[in-house]
């Protein structure tokens, strides 16, 4: 005998947790949103950061407190309720005595943000962890930590109110080792413009002294950059990261150098910059300091630019300006489809040696027959647009 089974139908309601589900409620529907807290909402699921070699931020981890919830841990935090309601858990081992913590990008409905480290022992223990320091949206620094512990950060808002759903990056940084360009001696070479880098200058040392130079202001022997010539007016700017910078700008030669000029608003993180016309392939030394010449002070973290409005030939030749012949005997001549206004002539050491000043005139003729044979640097100024080229003199 065969026997029939009828199986009905087997309805399976499941919640994944990706971010929503939807509800019956009644004899209506309701749309509830279900979100999940962050995976790090306590310390025991913690997220382990990358320390940092230096204070730059290069690695940093993103996070949110958004549907976090309470951990019960006391922050200990002046000015924030005693036990946050929406802290996320981060940690990292200890690489040096002192590292600095640095909360960047803070964007939401809460921007006021605190943080707690803990010291969690050599295994990292949340159970048994105890508090160390307190930080906000400003850069801390912890000292007296073990190398090799395991140290939590607790992150989260000042408000009272749960619903924040702030986001934000979290960064740890170590002390830096002394930069290479330390002392004027092995300053960095700037080889084109424009020049954009940032550096730590943190461990940088004094050296030997203050560097004093008349018409300047006297500074902290900080980090030390060259820069050549190009005969156009150069600027150099400073962006400092939460501390005092100035800028110094000589000529001449360590040991002996010449103020050209100098920049200090006199105020944490504010920008720099000092602009100067350059003389063609001279070597001009810039110092980034703390703004003293009694005080030892540290620097710190700093992005540094460097521009000209020197322009090439292109920006000439745009002009409809072209010269010949080259190599040169005697005479060099230019044409251009605007009045040609100066042409100065260099030596390859800088020293202008011929200057020709006109108006109105779309041609010009530079005389170099009593000039002796070399390599020379021929600068043309058409309206506001500047270039340069080399020709050879037989």
């Amino acid at each position: 005998m065969k026997r029939k089974a009828t199986i009905g139908l087997l309805l399976l309601f499941f919640f994944p947790f990706v971010w929503h589900a939807n509800a019956l409620i009644s004899k209506g529907k309701k749309n509830v949103d279900i979100v999940a807290a962050p995976p790090n909402d306590d310390c025991a699921n913690a997220i382990a950061l990358t320390v940092n070699s230096d204070f730059l931020c290069t690695n940093t981890t993103s996070g949110t407190v958004a549907e976090a919830t309470a951990s019960g841990v006391v922050s200990g935090c002046p000015g924030t309720p005693a036990n946050a309601n929406d802290d996320v858990w981060y940690k990292f081992v200890a690489t040096d005595t002192s590292h600095k913590i640095e909360l960047l990008n803070i964007a939401g409905s809460q921007t006021n943000m605190y943080y707690m480290v803990f010291d969690g022992g050599a295994t990292g223990d949340c159970a048994t962890m105890t508090g160390i320091f307190c930080g906000s949206t400003n850069p801390g620094t912890p000292t007296g930590l073990t190398v090799g512990n395991t140290y939590f950060i607790s992150v989260f808002t000042d408000s009272p109110a749960s619903g924040a759903d702030t986001t934000f990056d979290i960064c740890v940084g170590s002390t830096p080792t002394t930069p290479s360009n330390d002392d004027c001696a092995n300053a960095l070479a700037i080889t084109n413009l424009p020049f954009n880098s940032s550096m730590d200058a943190t461990s940088a040392t004094n050296n030997a002294g203050f560097i004093t130079s008349a018409g300047c202001m006297d500074l902290n022997d900080g980090v030390w950059y060259t820069v050549v010539g190009d005969g156009g007016k150069i600027t150099i700017t400073v962006t400092p990261d939460a501390w005092d910078a100035a800028i110094g700008v000589y000529e001449g030669s360590c040991g002996a150098l010449t103020c050209v000029g100098d920049s200090n608003v006199g105020a944490s993180g504010f920008v720099e910059a000092v602009a100067f016309t350059s003389t063609l392939n001279k070597t001009y030394y810039i110092n980034i300091g703390y703004p003293s010449g009694t005080n030892d002070e540290p620097e710190g973290v700093f992005t540094l630019s460097a521009t000209t409005d020197f322009l090439s030939i292109d920006d000439i030749v745009a002009k409809g300006f072209y010269y010949f012949p080259n190599p040169v005997e005697n005479t060099l001549k230019m044409n251009a489809n605007e009045s040609i206004d100066q042409v100065s002539l260099y030596t390859i050491l800088g020293r202008e040696v011929k200057r020709l000043t006109q108006s109105l005139d779309l041609s010009a003729e530079l005389d170099m027959s009593n000039l002796p044979a070399g390599t020379y640097y021929v600068r043309v100024t058409i309206g506001n647009a500047n270039g340069s080229f080399k020709v050879i003199k037989n």
